[in-house]
């Protein structure tokens, strides 16, 4: 209940007293203190059926825990929208759950006027008192919220549902864990984040204003020591961002704490929801120890019947022990209790069930102790798709046609088609579902969860014959649950090979005019019954590293089936990379017709480059092949012969090799030319081409040179000490910096360069060079300490390094004016000026003289050292006596934010 007493602010003091004792004493009573715990979820519209459904519509249900030993109730509670309404219902369910616990729940509807974010508050007072870990807890407000997103396109959602009470006993020195059994039945991802207790502070027009309670502080700032042994170190309290388990490590001090949690909701990596939820954890003297609860982590696929024990055992003989189930799928799924130290849990799972995220049912263990302990374990079950039956794949023309059963379960969605070239041992384990990126297989298309059957062609590069193609599949449900099947166990198939098919585009000569390319082939393997000869090979050729709809041109024709080899001569191997397609046909009625082709292959193209003191090659290629089979081979120039230096992995479309010359230890020379070629190995997915297939790129060349710079030096400055500063310092700048030879950066360094700049604001100039023998500079002659400074690091070959650390300095600010001068005119003290025993880096000065009643007497901005003679702006001498000044004074500084002081004094004029 609220209790609103007026109060104006012209009311006298002795009144407001009054006021107050009388407040105090009532509010004993009828404003008692009592509110321990609670939370408030939602739900959208559930109407049915489901084309009557409201997704502006949204149900929710508060349940707040209040102390039993006090005299307040709440018959009634008023919950805010947060779409300026509100609602006040009265409550639905009173019931004592625990001997000094009232449970009470209300439930309220509200619709909405559209789509959109909204925050619901529930506030009253007030807190149960003594809560250890805030002020005066009974005269702060309970504050509850919850945070949902309305989008007609996503109209059903259920925020995340608490099912444990937040109410529970620890005792000091021992271990405590909780969790809030939460359940989302959308299967949206949830995420645990601690918070502390909230309170309500209205504004002047009677707006919440919703905010920390004063004095939080978490339960582990109040002793303990944490656990386990050998015991030791500070108490922590902390939260499991994933299971929702608090584990307070351990309790110290004795009474009543309250902290405060969100569950956030997710659904597609955005956050569409929050459920904030304080509890209330009584610590309390016991000898007592808590029973130990059995935990799993189960991963099932639907249609399996679950059956569980669950074991507990307590520490303290003699003692009852109740052991209790959480979790949203209490029921299907039952939990029974068969003795004092076991239990069973049973359910049987269906396609229904299937989701991405576990479920998770929490098990809580209490013993009957004067002051009764708890564990809490929860346990993660996650429901996975059977994997598709009856999968095959089988020739069908030029592609392959894959078949299976129609999927038992219904409420998936999709179908997931994976292709791999080449032959697969993926056999997909229990709880792995989909198809992981590691076994090769890649995604080439999709259906409906009820088609049965897919036509692969390959799609535009068609496949390629003779290559051995490996398939799977997979069933998928949709957001919010997301869940997925095992793959069906892999189905292979070779696709005929009945045309010729390349296997050899080799570079055997290195020119830009007379480059020639080994071209080889093979005889079609399944022999050439049923074809109307003469037959005859055709080949043809385009420029680049390109797929099978280029524009080929022939280049090539033979009629000797037997003849399998080509070279291909006069061409530019030294600057471009060809492409190769080898095709067969017939004479059918005494006119050519073509048989088939097979997948074109590229010549091996080489790049080499001189960085990072090495030589980099990188080699690409387009082959029908598998060049993943065996490492390539390096080769390098050494005198007049290439020697292998050595041997790479690589990819399905090329290979990298850094040569940083370390075979045979010996380093690369700089300015002098290498020379490289790469020969690749690989392999066709078909047992009747079981040999390697070796083919050389072009040679490439490259002088080495040393392009790296080296590694920025670390700078330092002199420290200016402002105390120190005489007139005759001299105003300079000393530089000191270390190099950084540390491998890898390197040790060549020629000269140093020196930068500066004498503002922030301004551009680095170089003012400096030094040999590499000297790590010191003095910049001198200056007027002002401000500046900043880089140092960069050259070697011999012209690399310059990135810049060093920025090393600045600024001027000492020093302003000290006299309180008497005489300007008599014996050229003693007869100008008003500020005190020069110290540099003081003046700018310019606003200087005011006022007289006693603060009439303006003098001003000037013409002198920076004022040099006031004691006259007014007339030029008349002023009289002897006592004057008031004021300077503003701009300094040269660094820093254009401080440049500006204002110095207010008085001086005392004596002729």
């Amino acid at each position: 209940m609220r209790i609103n007493l007026p109060f104006h602010k012209t009311i006298l003091p002795v009144f407001c007293f009054w006021v107050l004792v009388l407040f105090l004493g009532f509010s004993t009573q009828v404003q008692a203190t009592h509110i321990r715990a609670g939370e408030i979820t939602a739900q959208s519209d559930t109407t049915l059926p489901v084309a009557n459904r409201n997704p502006l519509r949204y149900f929710f249900k508060m349940v707040q825990y209040a102390d039993v030993n006090s005299a307040a109730d709440n018959p009634t509670a008023i919950l805010s929208f947060g779409d300026g309404t509100s609602q006040e219902v009265e409550r639905a369910d009173h019931r004592k759950i625990t001997p000094d616990t009232w449970r009470n729940v209300y439930y309220f509807e509200h619709t909405y006027s559209g789509p959109g974010t909204f925050r619901l508050v529930y506030y009253e007072v007030n807190r149960s008192k003594n809560v250890v870990n805030m002020t005066q807890s009974d005269q702060q407000d309970f504050v509850l919220t919850t945070f949902i997103t309305i989008d007609v396109f996503e109209p059903i959602n259920h925020t995340p549902q608490l099912l444990v009470p937040p109410i529970d006993v620890a005792t000091s020195g021992q271990l405590y864990v909780h969790n809030p059994g939460a359940f989302d039945a959308d299967g949206d991802s949830l995420a645990f984040r601690l918070y502390p207790s909230q309170q309500n502070l209205t504004d002047d027009r009677d707006n919440p204003i919703i905010q920390d309670v004063f004095g939080f502080q978490w339960p582990n700032n109040f002793g303990g020591t944490a656990l386990p042994n050998p015991p030791g170190g500070p108490p922590t309290f902390s939260i499991n961002a994933v299971t929702g388990q608090i584990t307070w490590n351990t309790p110290g001090r004795l009474g009543d704490y309250n902290v405060a949690f969100f569950v956030e909701e997710w659904r597609d990596g955005r956050k569409i929801g929050e459920v904030l939820r304080d509890m209330q954890i009584r610590v309390l003297p016991t000898d007592n120890q808590p029973p130990r609860l059995s935990e799993k982590e189960l991963c099932v696929i639907a249609g399996t019947a679950i059956q569980e024990a669950v074991t507990v055992t307590d520490p303290d003989p003699g003692n009852i022990i109740t052991i209790q189930a959480y979790s949203g799928i209490l029921p299907p799924a039952t939990f029974r209790q068969l003795n004092n130290n076991n239990g069973q849990f049973n359910w049987q799972t269906q396609c229904e069930d299937v989701r991405e995220k576990p479920y998770q049912v929490v098990f809580r263990a209490v013993d009957n102790a004067a002051v009764p302990l708890a564990d809490i374990k929860p346990w993660n079950i996650r429901v996975i798709g059977p994997s598709p039956t009856g999968f095959t794949a089988a020739i069908e023309g030029g592609g392959i046609r894959l078949n299976w059963d129609s999927y038992q379960c219904q409420g998936a969605e999709k179908l997931y088609i994976y292709r791999k070239e080449g032959e697969s041992d993926f056999v997909p384990q229990i709880c792995e579902t989909g198809v992981p990126a590691s076994t090769g297989f890649v995604r080439i298309g999709e259906v409906n969860k009820d088609q049965v059957t897919f036509y692969d062609n390959g799609i535009a590069g068609g496949l390629k014959r003779g290559q051995t193609y490996c398939y799977t599949i997979y069933a998928a449900w949709l957001a919010p649950g997301n869940g997925e099947s095992l793959a069906a166990v892999p189905a292979c198939v070779i696709l005929p090979d009945n045309v010729p098919m390349l296997t050899n585009v080799s570079v055997t000569e290195t020119s830009t005019t007379t480059g020639k390319n080994l071209v080889k082939w093979t005889r079609p393997r399944d022999g050439v019954t049923g074809l109307t000869p003469p037959l005859q090979y055709r080949l043809s050729r385009v420029e680049g590293q390109v797929g099978p709809v280029a524009a080929f041109a022939q280049i090539y024709q033979s009629g000797n089936l037997n003849d399998t080899t080509f070279t291909d001569t006069n061409l530019n191997t030294e600057e471009k990379a060809y492409t190769y397609k080898i095709e067969l046909f017939h004479s059918p009625g005494g006119t050519a017709a073509l048989v088939d082709t097979a997948s074109p292959g590229s010549s091996v193209r080489l790049t080499t480059a001189s960085e990072n003191k090495a030589i980099t090659l990188n080699w690409t290629y387009r082959v029908p092949w598998n060049n993943t089979a065996r490492k390539h081979l390096i080769y390098r120039q050494i005198g007049n012969a290439f020697i292998l230096i050595d041997s790479v992995d690589a990819t399905i479309n090329g290979g990298t090799y850094v040569d940083r010359g370390t075979y045979n230890n010996q380093p690369l020379v700089e300015n002098q030319e290498y020379c490289y070629y790469v020969t690749t190995k690989g392999r066709y997915s078909n047992p009747r081409i079981p040999y390697l297939l070796l083919n050389n790129s072009q040679i490439s060349c490259t002088s080495f040179e040393d392009v790296t710079a080296p590694c920025p030096p670390v700078l330092s400055i002199n420290e200016l000490i402002c105390e120190q500063l005489t007139a005759q310092t001299p105003i300079q700048n000393v530089l000191t910096w270390v190099p950084n030879v540390t491998p890898p950066c390197g040790s060549d360094i020629a000269y140093y360069t020196i930068y500066y700049k004498a503002s922030p604001e301004s551009e680095y100039d170089s003012i400096a060079t030094t040999p590499a023998n000297v790590t010191t500079y003095t910049h001198g002659n200056l007027t002002s300490f401000a500046g900043c400074y880089v140092v960069t690091a050259t070697d011999a070959a012209g690399n310059e390094s990135e810049v060093s650390n920025e090393g600045c300095k600024d001027n000492c600010f020093y302003f000290s004016l006299p309180n008497i001068f005489t300007p008599n005119g014996d050229n003693k003290n007869d100008v008003f000026r500020p005190d020069d025993k110290r540099p003081s880096f003046i700018k310019s000065t606003k200087f005011t003289v006022f007289n006693r009643w603060g009439g303006k007497l003098y001003e000037s901005t013409s002198d920076p050292m004022i040099n006031w003679r004691g006259v007014d702006n007339g030029g008349s001498r002023v009289p002897d006596g006592v004057y008031y000044y004021q300077a503003e004074v701009e300094f040269f500084t660094l820093d254009p934010k401080n440049t500006r002081k204002t110095y207010k004094g008085w001086v005392e004029i004596v002729r």
